[in-house]
């Protein structure tokens, strides 16, 4: 008995040992803010290595993050999973997800593979450090695949933070010189007098040298990339690895990073299969493809490569499919930072579609973060002085179209929208129906506010991808009769206030949403929502409708609704109520006490509870946000 237990031991390690020798090892390297149109075909920019990558590999022209920030991309590409789906849409929120739901990266480490990842996470999720250790052989600044054991397979990730935001245009001049320009050879310099400028951009010396810098931190991201691939070649295993190169969505920089079009969502991304493991990918090398894939899909595809069971609630599909059918990317725009916006988007590649809920802002919505660069300060200082041509105008000051339709083969920058050319209606028709569809297919979580997707899910004690299908929680089908009307005009006034008497506090919530962008509203309207308001027992619909009479009476009485909740201790609602008081009342000079107020009467941010750190972050900087744009009117 013992000679057979001890035979079947050695069968069984034997044939793990076989599996695991035949299991390609997968290299990873992800680097932020960057979208293709500052790389392909672009001699701007100095990528030597990527350009190597895409004569020996693959260059995917149709890559889109899901979402058009950090956070809630990372959600999807590490579970496969829309962030809208689980609803993680917000950037750096604290949602919990099913303990079922779990990063990839654990399906290969459970069937052998060395799992390394050098170093962000930023995954967005509640209880991350558990998920974390859960998927990760190493998770450090000293993760690397040198760390496995002899001939185990491994999946090595590398993160690239070179041209993040932060180095592209919110650092110091000083340290950017430091940590990038001075790094980087004098050969990969980006000269800018005769750099691409995007048009969206005043050609002047200065924009010149902000978008310099842009391409600079690109061109140290390369080098980077460079010396990870000479790591490998170092150990002989070019010829074993099959490698992927992308960035976390779109470029960093004003327009790109956080809005809801082709800008925001496309990335680059190479592919490179070596020929041992051809046999695994249906496209050629030394190829390009139109294939449409977007950040859910990554998760599958690495799996089909481990030869790895496919998991039911995955959403992507493997992106090097002999048998590839995937037509359209699906991706959506939520809260970033301390601005609150909702957009989603399709995209065939070849056409954007934007479906903007909220028409009554602009495309550059402040935040603080950013807003208070260089690069924005020269904008804006142009925006002043009346030296910006009409598309560099408008992005400031032109409110959004309910829909936004780009054709992106002739109009890569998305300055002509073609959704109200007669020409374009068929295919307009036809990506409205797609959105929707995806919106309901997937059961989009995002459409709860925040504050509120919490309370639901402490009060139903389920995370949110749990009780999403059930209508008597989450009605989104009813929810979507208003939805789909936002932004659509005085000829709908009358079914959003009808809207606003529905039992369902969602559903009166996305009625009073899309009233604020009404700019019809009559008196007996102003009444009724007044009324209405009284008897409202929601805070984030009081917030909407108390806005709605604000816009229009600035000093009507309804604002001691906002200033309540404004200077509140409810975070969810405070955000809320400032970020409205900003965004949409006139008169900002009005509100320096309530904002100033805030941030004197906020605790310091070691008071706070890891559970509320992030909206916290986001009161402050809207309060912040508020105050230096008063400042800069004054000027």
């Amino acid at each position: 008995m013992k000679l057979f237990i001890t035979l079947l031991v050695l069968m069984v390690t034997w044939e793990t040992i076989a599996q695991t020798k035949e299991q390609p090892n997968i290299l990873w390297i992800t680097f932020e803010d960057t979208s293709p149109h500052l790389i392909y075909d672009n001699p701007s920019s100095i990528t030597p290595n990527m350009d190597r990558l895409e004569k020996e590999g693959v260059r995917f022209n149709a890559m889109f993050s899901t979402a058009t920030i950090c956070s809630p991309s990372r959600s999807a590409i590490i579970t496969g999973l829309h962030a809208s789906s689980i609803g993680t849409g917000n950037h750096r929120s604290n949602i919990p997800v099913p303990s079922t739901i779990k990063g990839f990266p654990y399906y290969l480490k459970e069937k052998g593979y060395h799992t390394s990842n050098n170093v962000k996470t930023d995954y967005n999720i509640r209880n991350q450090k558990a998920f974390i250790e859960e998927c990760w052989s190493e998770s450090s600044n000293k993760a690397h695949w040198r760390n496995r054991k002899d001939n185990q397979p491994f999946f090595s990730v590398f993160n690239l933070n070179e041209s993040h935001a932060s180095r592209t245009f919110v650092w110091k001049e000083e340290k950017y010189k430091k940590e990038i320009y001075n790094k980087l050879p004098k050969t990969l310099r980006t000269d800018e007098e005769t750099l691409i400028l995007p048009p969206f951009y005043r050609d002047s010396p200065e924009m010149r040298h902000h978008m310099a810098r842009i391409y600079n931190c690109i061109n140290y991201t390369d080098y980077r990339i460079g010396k990870i691939l000479e790591q490998l070649k170092e150990d002989q295993l070019e010829d074993e690895t099959i490698i992927f190169i992308f960035a976390d969505h779109g470029e960093a920089m004003p327009r790109g990073k956080g809005n809801g079009i082709n800008l925001g969502h496309r990335v680059p991304m190479y592919v490179y299969v070596p020929e041992k493991y051809q046999h695994l990918s249906g496209l050629k090398m030394g190829k390009q493809t139109e294939r449409v894939g977007s950040f859910e899909d990554l998760a599958t595809t690495i799996m089909s490569i481990a030869n790895l069971p496919y998991q039911p609630y995955m959403e992507g599909t493997n992106l090097l499919a002999n048998d590839y059918k995937k037509t359209h990317f699906y991706g959506h725009k939520d809260g970033a930072d301390d601005a609150r916006d909702i957009t989603r988007e399709v995209s065939d590649g070849r056409f954007m579609y934007s479906r903007v809920y909220n028409t009554a802002l602009p495309e550059m919505q402040f935040k603080h973060y950013t807003g208070v660069a260089k690069i924005y300060e020269t904008m804006r200082d142009d925006l002043k002085n009346n030296r910006l041509n009409d598309d560099q105008k408008n992005i400031f000051t032109q409110k959004r179209d309910k829909e936004m339709f780009f054709d992106l083969q002739n109009d890569p920058w998305e300055l002509r929208n073609l959704a109200n050319d007669p020409a374009y209606a068929k295919q307009l028709k036809k990506f409205r129906k797609l959105c929707q569809n995806e919106i309901l297919k997937t059961r989009d979580l995002q459409f709860i506010p925040y504050g509120e997707m919490m309370a639901m899910s402490k009060k139903h004690n389920m995370t949110p991808y749990e009780f999403k299908t059930d209508e008597s929680i989450y009605p989104l089908k009813e929810m979507m009769a208003q939805i789909n009307i936002a932004g659509e005009g005085e000829k709908f006034i009358e079914k959003q206030l009808k809207g606003l008497k529905s039992e369902h506090g969602l559903v009166r919530y996305w009625a009073a949403y899309g009233l604020k962008s009404q700019t019809s509203l009559q008196s007996d309207h102003y009444e009724l929502i007044h009324e209405l308001l009284k008897n409202e027992t929601e805070s984030y619909v009081q917030i909407e409708l108390a806005t709605i009479l604000c816009i229009n009476t600035p000093k009507h009485h309804a604002f001691k609704t906002l200033e309540k909740y404004a200077l509140g201790n409810d975070y969810f609602d405070q955000w809320h109520a400032l970020r409205n008081i900003f965004d949409y009342l006139p008169n900002q000079e009005n509100y320096n006490g309530i904002y100033s107020k805030v941030i004197d009467q906020l605790p310091s941010k070691q008071k706070v509870g890891k559970k509320y750190k992030n909206i916290y972050f986001d009161v402050i900087e809207t309060a912040k946000s508020g105050l230096y744009m008063n400042r800069w009117r004054e000027q």
